[in-house]
């Protein structure tokens, strides 16, 4: 897999993807991402086990937050769902799968932002 990765993303993106993220280093356009879908609020998105707009297929999606196939369904967040490729091979899989860590950043922002007075 390894080898698969390190064809198809940057050197940051397999840093991601191999070691994790924290939210000062998410990119900009992911940390001010907010939902704005009616009744997704960041207490609302911070609930364990939460998928609001339709697993995120939310408008206005940064594509570094996309973890949810199109194709298939699968999220790779909750790594659930019904397996139509190999994910060690398809491109959309690892790319998403890359995604992951960044997700879990941004939601540990949101968790952060819903918990903190306002």
């Amino acid at each position: 897999m390894k080898g698969a990765l390190d064809a198809m993303l940057t050197t940051h993106e397999l840093e991601v993807y191999m070691l994790g993220v924290t939210a000062v280093e998410l990119p900009e356009a992911v940390r001010n991402f907010r939902p704005r879908c009616p009744g997704c609020t960041p207490e609302s998105i911070a609930k364990p086990g939460a998928r609001p707009c339709s697993y995120f297929d939310c408008p206005g999606l940064p594509s570094a937050l996309e973890v949810t196939c199109d194709t298939c369904v699968y999220d790779f967040v909750a790594d659930e769902g019904q397996v139509k490729c190999d994910h060690d091979t398809c491109e959309t899989a690892i790319r998403l799968k890359a995604n992951v860590a960044i997700f879990e950043a941004w939601m540990r922002l949101i968790a952060a932002e819903a918990s903190s007075p306002t």
